[in-house]
């Protein structure tokens, strides 16, 4: 950074001082603007979710097949994450005999497979001790070794660490000496997550890792305003999460990380809850314990018991969950407090500051009874305080639909005459059949009302389908047509159909046909179905044109899929060109001062004694002229692609002539 601001401020020293004027400028608004946008970015308290019970027990089952594997590496993270879901290891005996065979048979372990050793004969608690031997050895050796890698003094350290053998100080010292070096080499995230994780165990000597931990936290990649990972995915974000908190642990010093961070991470190990590899099982249950279980700052999470939820007067309540990010109960006492809810659309705000009520049966629900305060259908933005902690959840409210009133019948497609409606009380049929032919058009006038306020309403969903009733041998699929009724300004739905009109889309099937009528809503608690009435409808025959065009579509329709004829690209005709006499008098008028040119020379004189008879200038006249000479041709004949080839060529040798001629001419003048 420092090197940056000598950079800045030499240019700037340079430079009018206009220029420097408006650099300060650009930078103060660049602030300015940073400033507003950190200010105006939604600040998360809250995560969005937590693991539940059914996740707990997806990630057992891809977890249960380790138990018995013969690969330790695949049984290390099985154990690993049963120890994290609390689950209780039945088959200890037959865990400890395969440890002990693996030990005593396997010749080559590597410094990664005596770490998973190491940590499942821990974890088991219940094998021979003087089996370890050889494992220890492994480590120090490893310790020891000049070449070791970041990874194997990452297994190394911890694997003494978890079979509690103390290193002595000079050890210690080499070994922070050699990561240190290793980081100055390369830095990356894997290798700082190495470096954390190693210091931990070095207690107060791990200092030297705890100022990288900003280095690595500055490579979080932020998504969407609510994620926070590194580049990598799951396991190193993991890594990085177990090895921060844990030397922060150890050093009683709280991480550079602010709350919001700290949420945006557990999002973002939310979000990969559906993982399906026992690496990635561990990887996310072993940094979500982390930050559950950290000294410093504890996500939690405030979010609705169940992921969508609708309320209704069959079911009033308002369910809230507020729990830490693996579903435990928070320990500290709280208040859960509704502070407003507002309707999505209008903003209009419903209530202010209602107290939830604790559930007896679960620590981590609270409720409250909506409906009390008689809201109207809709979507609510429910804000929720915990304690010192804020969230808003979304919740609908669903209202009853109700017919008000029905009525259908016919009218003349002319409208001459009112029409004739029989009124239907929902959800009766009408007894009688309904008749329309070709001069009458088929109506419907219906009224929804909201059965809480009794206010009439719209619906998102409001379909008048015609179906027949009855199929002909010609016609063994039947028809079944869909029309959208459409409501006025005093929400009254009218639909009007002229039989003549849509006689083509029933395919001129005179017939009968069931008149139902389709409702629906995202709030609505009862969508229906009635069928109406039933009505014959007579359609005309179909004219001889109309048969054709019939008959052509359908017969088109059957070839849909064949082959087509090829696509071939035609180029435009070229326009006629003019007659030769006006051609030629146009060239001779762009000649003309070409012409005048050498008439003015031979009046005038030319003076050719001054002409610098070198090298260069004759090759700059000659490719000159041949530039001149090639836009004639390409007039006559040549196309641009062809043209602009060869004027590279000339171009570059004219350029070059020319500028060595002037050079001549400037030295020339200069010495008289």
């Amino acid at each position: 950074m420092k090197s940056h601001f000598v950079r800045s401020s030499n240019v700037a020293a340079g430079v009018p001082g206009v220029l420097y004027t408006m650099n300060i400028l650009i930078s103060l608004l660049v602030t300015i603007i940073g400033i507003t946008t950190c200010f105006s970015t939604e600040i998360l308290q809250s995560t969005n979710s937590y693991l539940t019970t059914a996740d707990r027990i997806h990630l057992k089952k891809i977890l249960e097949p380790g138990l018995t594997s013969n690969d330790v590496t695949f049984m290390y993270y099985a154990i690993h994450g049963y120890t994290f879901l609390g689950e209780v290891l039945s088959n200890k005996q037959d865990i400890c005999n395969f440890m002990i065979k693996l030990i005593k048979n396997e010749n080559n372990i590597t410094t990664e497979k005596a770490f998973h050793i190491a940590s499942i004969w821990q974890t088991i608690g219940n094998c021979q001790a003087n089996s370890l031997s050889n494992i220890i050895k492994i480590f120090t050796n490893t310790i020891e070794k000049e070449t070791s890698s970041m990874m194997e003094i990452y297994y190394a350290v911890n694997g003494l660490n978890i079979l509690l053998e103390k290193l002595s100080r000079d050890k210690i010292d080499n070994i922070i000496k050699t990561v240190q070096n290793m980081l100055r080499k390369d830095d990356n995230l894997w290798n700082l997550g190495y470096a954390f994780h190693i210091a931990s165990d070095f207690g107060t000597s791990g200092m030297f890792a705890f100022d990288r931990i900003e280095d690595a936290i500055i490579q979080a990649d932020e998504v969407d305003g609510q994620y926070l990972q590194f580049e990598g995915g799951l396991s190193i974000t993991s890594f990085l999460v177990n090895g921060i908190f844990k030397l922060s642990n150890t050093l009683k010093k709280k991480p550079p990380l602010t709350l919001q961070q700290i949420v945006k991470m557990a999002n973002y190990l939310l979000s990969r809850r559906s993982v399906q590899t026992p690496r990635g099982v561990t990887s996310l249950l072993s940094a979500l314990t982390t930050l559950a279980n950290n000294d410093f700052e504890k996500p939690i999470c405030v979010t609705l018991a169940n992921e969508e939820i609708s309320i209704s007067i069959q079911q009033p309540l308002v369910t809230i969950k507020v729990c830490d990010i693996l579903g435990n109960p928070l320990t500290n006492t709280f208040k859960v407090i509704a502070n407003s809810a507002t309707r999505i659309g209008d903003d209009v705000i419903i209530f202010n500051k209602q107290n939830l009520q604790s559930s007896t049966t679960d620590k981590t629900l609270f409720t409250m009874n909506f409906m009390e305060m008689k809201p109207e259908r809709g979507f609510y933005k429910i804000s929720i305080i915990a304690g010192s902690v804020t969230n808003i959840v979304t919740v609908k409210v669903l209202c009853d639909v109700m017919v008000d009133y029905m009525e259908i019948g016919t009218a003349d497609a002319d409208q001459t005459t009112q029409p004739k409606l029989t009124r239907i009380l929902f959800p009766e049929k009408l007894s009688q059949k309904i008749e329309a032919d070709s001069q009458q058009k088929l109506v419907m006038r219906f009224l929804l009302r909201d059965n809480a306020n009794k206010k009439p309403m719209r619906t998102h969903q409001a379909f008048v389908r015609l179906s027949s009733m009855s199929i002909s041998k010609n016609d063994k699929k039947g028809h079944e047509i869909l029309f959208v009724a459409e409501a006025d300004t005093s929400h009254l739905y009218k639909f009007d159909m002229p039989v003549g009109t849509a006689a083509a889309n029933f395919n001129y099937q005179s017939r009968d046909y069931n008149v139902e009528l389709i409702i629906g809503d995202a709030i609505l608690s009862n969508p229906f179905q009635w069928t109406v009435a039933t009505v014959s409808l007579k359609f005309p025959e179909p004219s001889s044109s109309e048969r054709t065009d019939k008959n052509v579509f359908y017969k088109s329709k059957s070839n849909v899929y064949s082959t087509k004829p090829e696509i071939k690209h035609m180029f435009r005709e070229p326009e006629k060109r003019p007659p030769a006499f006006v051609s030629n008098l146009f060239t001779g008028l762009c000649l003309a001062p070409v012409l005048l040119l050498f008439i003015l020379w031979a009046k005038l004189g030319v003076n050719i004694s001054n002409f610098p008879f070198s090298f260069s200038a004759v090759i700059f006249h000659l490719g000159l002229g041949s530039i001149f000479t090639l836009f004639g041709i390409f007039w006559l004949k040549l196309n641009m692609f062809v043209t602009l080839r060869y004027l590279v060529g000339l171009g570059i040798v004219t350029f070059l002539a020319g500028n060595k001629m002037l050079s001549r001419i400037a030295h020339k003048h200069k010495s008289r």
